[in-house]
């Protein structure tokens, strides 16, 4: 299967966005197409995967162990 590239999984978020808010943008109009948002919008979204992606791809930090106690 091959992996979805970067402007696929924007589109689809912003199609999962469209699809849990009954078709309305934040301001509470129809959103549009993805094709009339503009670039200045579509590269929201594709930057909003971009950091999704970081997440995920990032592992989680380090955490430090427990410092020994007395009671050790």
């Amino acid at each position: 299967m091959a992996r979805s590239t970067r402007l696929q999984l924007a589109q689809a978020a912003y199609k999962a966005y469209g699809e849990a808010t009954g078709g309305l943008n934040f301001r509470g109009d129809p959103m549009p197409v993805w094709d009339d948002l503009g670039g200045v919008i579509q590269h929201a979204w594709l930057s909003a995967v971009q950091e999704v992606e970081r997440l995920l791809l990032t592992p989680p930090p380090r955490t430090a162990p427990e410092p020994a106690t007395d009671d050790d």
